[in-house]
């Protein structure tokens, strides 16, 4: 188009196709856009308000505030189960170190690399009450049931108080080693050559996205709930007992809200201060030069060494074995699977299967698919314009201060939430709802689906500049982000366990709590122990492979192509 001005000079116009959404033209009030955050706020006090509700519990006493906190020094139980707790963060924390020196060492493999990251993410896929089945189907103290107790004989107890440890920490780490391994190496990748000191070390930076790591294993850690429940023998769970068991426990012994709310507060207390410890990598990698990753460049194309392929083929062999005893175990029949081992050829049989889905199957996946679906959609309405503002509007100190408080949250032990929650749900006849749970999960999500984008953003390249938040739901590369925390948020409800179970109880879905019922008389229900595991972990598996790279470089901040 021409247009002409005044003075007689002809200028050509032409139009341009928009490729980003609408930015709204200034004047613009900062505070107006404050607005998008609503959501977010309503969410978060669907936490922050039953959690100050057992603060009041756990202060109300014959002896005023000090006095349900004194009951629990002086009762060895809970000291031991306090004990434990704190136990698992150690586990969590030493994981984490040797997850790092893997990626470290990862970076040596060439083009194996590829394979490795698919055999090692495999087992993020799976829940707690899984990954329980699967170990407590190895170490069966039972020879003809238990591969580890056949091979090292019956004198070996692998579930008794000397060992159980050894079995938890062991299928803890089949479960999260994966997880950690990927996002370090791709952190190493995108860092540029970056380094820090450790004592006399110089180490490779693996940037923000350690707070990522950090913080998803604690929250792990300090959820650990499920997996001590279905893998540890009744007859020596005192020794295993942990703070979320010994709150279950409390609460079904006595009606009294003071002493499991205490009990609640101290271990948020403690997992708080950690956290908080944790988010100096996030400030620290604000800001920092990063390399962006993108979904090819995780594949990494120089020649193998020799000394990898025995290596990979080693490490892989280790981890696909539990999944090959639950894939077999499941094929047997229930009689079989409960008088002979995975490893005997008996004729395969879908019976296992079909005890499993004349019963409740159908109707927990259909459960399990509304809840998480639910809560993942809600988590991306509310997350996402919070991370942006977090990013990009609010000044600095007062991001930092939402940063330290949404790392708090997403920390924060069910157990400060879920007392008064869950009776509000009777008092209303909400009791095992799904709608009410998908809430519960989408609020408890939020934070750290928060925390997950804003270092996203924050490690995005900064030729982008800042986007227009209409446009970042479209296209552009923080849609990768977009779909990270997405898949992450469904996958960890599906898998989960212990919010469903504490709101609702164990005799309504999701599919997680169903296999635990089953393994209640876990050396008659082996069989159908191990259909029902199969079949809750198909979803997120398949959901996890075929998404990860992406989900990988929306962590880190990549570009999606």
């Amino acid at each position: 188009m021409n247009v002409e001005t005044r003075d007689g000079l002809v200028l050509e116009v032409a139009g341009r196709e928009l490729t980003d959404g609408l930015v709204v033209a200034q004047p613009h009030r900062r505070r107006d856009q404050y607005l998008y955050a609503v959501p977010a706020v309503l969410l978060i006090a669907l936490l922050v308000v039953p959690m100050v509700w057992t603060f009041g519990w756990a202060l109300d006493a014959d002896v005023p505030v000090v006095g349900n906190f004194r009951a629990l020094f002086t009762d060895p139980v809970a000291l031991r189960s306090a004990w434990h707790s704190l136990l698992w963060v150690g586990i969590a924390l030493v994981l984490i170190g040797f997850g790092y020196c893997v990626a470290v060492l990862s970076r040596q493999l060439g083009r194996l690399w590829r394979v490795l990251l698919y055999v090692l993410i495999l087992p993020f896929g799976v829940s707690a009450v899984v990954s329980g089945a699967v170990f407590r189907l190895i170490f069966d103290p039972t020879p003809e049931r238990g591969m580890a107790t056949a091979l090292f004989g019956g004198n070996v107890t692998w579930l008794g108080p000397d060992l159980i440890w050894w079995v938890l920490a062991s299928a803890f780490a089949w479960s999260w080693l994966g997880f950690i391994v990927v996002l370090f190496r791709a952190g190493l990748d995108s860092a540029g050559g970056a380094t820090f000191r450790l004592w006399r070390f110089v180490l490779p930076k693996a940037g923000s996205v350690t707070a990522i790591v950090v913080l998803t294993v604690l929250v792990a850690a300090i959820r650990v709930f499920d997996l001590v429940l279905i893998v540890a023998p009744g007859s020596i769970q005192d020794d295993v007992d942990i703070v979320g068991l010994h709150w279950w426990r409390m609460t079904l012994r006595s009606a009294d809200t003071g002493g499991p709310s205490a009990l609640a507060v101290l271990l948020f207390a403690v997992v708080a201060v950690l956290s908080l410890a944790g988010m100096r990598a996030m400030r620290r990698g604000d800001g920092a030069k990063a390399v962006p990753l993108s979904i090819e460049s995780i594949d990494d194309s120089r020649p193998a060494r020799w000394w990898s392929w025995p290596l990979v083929g080693g490490v892989g062999l280790l981890w696909i074995m539990p999944v090959l005893v639950l894939v077999l175990t499941a094929f047997h029949s229930p009689e079989s699977a409960g008088s002979v081992g995975w490893w005997r050829f008996d004729p395969f049989s879908l019976d296992s299967f079909a005890a499993t889905g004349a019963t409740w199957l159908w109707p927990a996946v259909a459960g399990s698919f509304l809840i998480a679906g639910l809560a993942a959609a809600l988590v991306l309405v509310a997350a996402v314009p919070l991370a942006y503002l977090l990013t990009w509007v609010a000044p600095r100190r007062l991001a930092r201060v939402v940063t330290g408080l949404l790392a708090i949250l997403a920390v924060a032990p069910v157990q400060m939430y879920v007392g008064p929650l869950r009776a509000v749900f009777t008092d209303l006849g909400l009791a095992g709802g799904r709608a009410p749970l998908a809430l519960v999960h989408a609020a408890a999500g939020l934070p750290f689906a928060t925390l997950v984008l804003r270092t996203a953003f924050l490690a995005a390249p900064a030729r982008d500049g800042r986007p227009a938040l209409d446009g970042m739901w479209r296209r552009g590369p923080y849609r990768t982000a977009l779909i990270a925390a997405g898949v992450l948020e469904f996958v960890l409800v599906w898998n989960d366990f212990i919010v469903g179970f504490l709101i609702s109880g164990s005799g309504s879905g999701p599919l997680t709590r169903l296999p635990w019922g089953e393994a209640r008389q876990f050396g008659t229900s082996a069989g159908t122990v191990a259909a029902a595991a199969v079949v809750s972990a198909v979803v997120p598996v398949v959901l996890l492979l075929a998404t990860w790279r992406r989900v990988v470089v929306g962590l880190t901040g990549g570009i999606g192509r």
